[in-house]
């Protein structure tokens, strides 16, 4: 099942569109070169994405999480092209897209290098599987941390290549994990998968706990809120004209409206200065004009949310102490009451597919999620129901 969609055919066309833009033609060589590299390593995780979904997106045993970011614990964050948990054969495979056009190979020192065709002499790379296993790590403490580490005590780190790119196997063994895109899921069924005997011995969790693990990650996943520039190592006031750095600097809404928080942000030379303005109690903001960005990342699967003028809907019970209200965005609020275990409910349903709005303590999701939130919590409520009953 895919718990975390992939992002980036979203952020293909975010980018490929600026590339049409006189803006760009406007950069220089080092920018354009970065912000074309940027891109085609955004086409081969969509293209991974692509084939990951297709093999996994009706597999219970399995859960798919696209574009992960975490803290990585030393202040920086870990970002996961693709994640993998599996119940039975209780792994975690940690996958990391590496975009070469060439021959991979290395050398008796263990130095990695690429073969360009044309090329006299190879362009060294770091270790493809170093950022991997650190990775691996991050995603090791985070399930210490949250006690799922017996559900998954084998963590394995992938790297996956293009199918145009070559593998030199005389310089890099077999047994070392690196695969082209089309040959992955291959090279992963011995590690994730599990024989029909093996099955039926599995102490794995079961696949509702793994839908709930996956949903928590999922939860805990950081939105990486640099823009283009800054990811392609661009200051803004390379790329712009004079007038158009003072529309840029016009205040606008940032995102974390999600959040019930309204932000507003101004574009200066050291970058984007944040402020908190206060929210209405149902996260409702004055909202200026927005300044169009000179370079978007669509980072968030969600879009921003339109805020209009009204009152929001009453509350509605929908379980025992657990409240939903429709706001005027159409947006729907859930919320526990202060009956015993009733925030642990909400918290299990809403984990992933919604976000959690600390200043007011309730759960910000779309109507199109509410729905699955709805059906979870009456799931939750019916078998602890059965369950007292036949205690009883």
């Amino acid at each position: 099942m895919i718990v975390k969609p992939s992002t980036k055919a979203d952020e293909c066309a975010a980018i490929s569109a600026f590339i049409g833009t006189p803006d760009f033609d406007r950069l220089p060589e080092r920018a354009r070169k970065s912000a074309f590299a940027r891109r085609r390593g955004l086409e081969g995780e969509r293209s991974t994405a692509h084939i990951l979904d297709r093999f996994f997106h009706d597999a219970t045993n399995h859960a798919l999480l696209h574009d992960l970011r975490l803290p990585d614990g030393i202040g920086g964050f870990a970002q996961f092209d693709h994640v993998i948990l599996s119940r039975l054969s209780k792994t975690a495979a940690v996958v990391e897209v590496k975009n070469y056009r060439g021959r991979l190979s290395k050398n008796e020192h263990d130095e990695w290098l690429v073969w360009y065709e044309g090329r006299r002499r190879p362009i060294d790379i770091p270790n493809p599987l170093a950022q991997a296993r650190r990775q691996k790590e991050v995603l090791r403490a985070w399930l210490k941390a949250n006690h799922h580490d017996l559900a998954f005590d084998t963590i394995g780190a992938f790297v996956i290549i293009p199918p145009d790119c070559s593998i030199d196997r005389s310089k890099v063994r077999a047994d070392v994990p690196i695969y082209k895109a089309d040959n992955f899921i291959a090279a992963w069924t011995p590690f994730g998968g599990i024989t029909p005997l093996g099955r039926l011995f599995s102490t794995g969790v079961s696949a509702k706990t793994l839908q709930t693990i996956a949903r928590q990650l999922a939860g805990d996943h950081q939105l990486d809120r640099r823009s283009l520039d800054e990811m392609i190592g661009v200051r803004p006031d390379t790329a712009r004209s004079e007038a158009e750095q003072k529309v840029a600097a016009t205040e606008v809404v940032d995102h974390t409206l999600h959040a019930g928080v309204g932000r507003t942000a101004a574009e200066g030379e050291d970058g984007i200065v944040e402020s908190e303005v206060p929210a209405s109690p149902l996260g409702i903001v004055s909202e200026p004009e927005p300044a169009p960005a000179l370079m978007p990342v669509a980072n968030d699967p969600e879009p921003a949310p339109v805020i209009v003028a009204g009152k929001a809907l009453d509350k509605v019970e929908i379980v025992p102490g657990i409240y939903e209200r429709t706001l005027p965005d159409g947006r729907v609020a859930f919320l526990a009451g202060k009956d015993d275990g009733a925030g642990d409910r909400l918290k299990l349903a809403c984990q992933g597919i919604a976000h959690w709005n600390p200043r007011f303590r309730n759960w910000l999701t779309d109507g199109a999620r509410a729905s699955t939130i709805r059906e979870t919590l009456l799931t939750i409520h019916r078998e602890q129901a059965e369950a007292a009953h036949g205690a009883g």
